[in-house]
């Protein structure tokens, strides 16, 4: 049994829990979103204690020499004491636009703190004001550009997503902290053939990506696929297609696992679909985001295609438990 101390709020871990879920079961709050070591929501700072090495897994050299870990994957050894990472500012900045793409999902464009700097398809961490829970969104916005644009699709008995997406209106502030990723374009080869493959708002990084693409001129091929459902899922289509008019090596493949797709689009399986079409994908790269099993499922399918894994970024999405 470990004796944990938060913020000066004292707690027991016996092991069977990860440090978070058993501050939580007593009643002593630290951020969270995915649970899973991804949104890297539930970091914090070990004053006192070592933290196992799987918590600090995914981090860089420079979190782990500040003893820095997720208190998601944090299964404690010994005695700890526990302080919040405050090393990320956070920012409050008003919504300038709230607009419903489709039944289910909405963007939301937010003005774009004057000090806060992110790289094309990266995310931020929306905190609610309330209760402070914690949830990720990827950014489809360029660093340009003087809004933050996401993509936010509602979920049912989402807390945060419920919030958003019913509640908050134009001019209302969002606090958030990031930006986080490595899916993110890479200049320098402007030749090679890239694949962006993603399902629902999963579109909302590949979208950032490929425009940065575009703007730095990148020469190589470029498939957009983008997987949902059905084709009313398919939203942001004639903003791809008005890329598509000054960029004759951006193909667009719109996949719909159920119903009539879309005309030069694909029924099934995003990944079989990719399968299909793609060859030998040997020296490409690729940028792979949305839920995590299809990710998981894309991954496997371009690595049996010949690409290296050393060139396929990956944005996964997590449900928040």
């Amino acid at each position: 049994m470990a004796h944990i101390v938060f913020k000066g709020k004292p707690f027991e871990c016996d092991g069977s829990q990860s440090l978070l879920d058993a501050a939580l079961s007593q009643k002593v709050f630290i951020p969270y979103s995915c649970k899973e070591g991804v949104c890297h929501a539930c970091m914090v700072k070990a004053i006192k204690g070592t933290p196992p090495p799987a918590s600090q897994q995914g981090l860089d050299d420079a979190h782990k020499q500040q003893n820095l870990f997720l208190a998601c994957q944090c299964f404690p050894e010994e005695d700890m004491i526990v302080e919040a990472a405050n090393f990320e500012p956070t920012y409050t900045t008003p919504i300038l636009d709230k607009t419903w793409l489709n039944n289910h999902i909405i963007r939301l464009r937010l003005e774009k703190p004057a000090d806060f700097t992110y790289q094309a398809g990266q995310y931020i961490n929306v905190i609610h004001p309330e209760s402070k829970v914690t949830r990720s969104y990827s950014l489809a916005s360029l660093p340009c550009e003087n809004f933050l644009e996401l993509h936010i699709k509602r979920y049912p008995d989402g807390i945060m997503s419920g919030w958003l997406c019913d509640e908050v209106q134009q001019g209302q502030a969002l606090e958030f902290k990031g930006s986080y990723g490595e899916c993110v374009y890479q200049g320098g080869h402007p030749q090679q053939d890239i694949i962006l493959a993603g399902v629902s708002t999963g579109l909302a990084p590949l979208y950032g990506i490929l425009r940065q693409a575009l703007a730095e001129n990148h020469q190589g091929n470029m498939m957009l696929f983008h997987g949902a459902l059905d084709a009313e899922g398919l939203y942001y289509q004639n903003h791809i297609k008005h890329l598509m008019q000054n960029a004759p090596h951006l193909n667009y493949i719109p996949c719909v696992l159920h119903g009539k797709p879309p005309v030069d689009g694909k029924q099934g399986a995003i990944d079989q679909i990719m399968s299909q079409m793609l060859k030998d994908c040997t020296g490409k790269r690729a940028y792979l985001c949305g839920d995590d099993a299809i990710v998981q499922n894309m991954k496997k399918t371009l690595f049996m295609k010949g690409l290296s894994e050393k060139d396929i970024r990956v944005d996964a999405f997590v449900p928040a438990k």
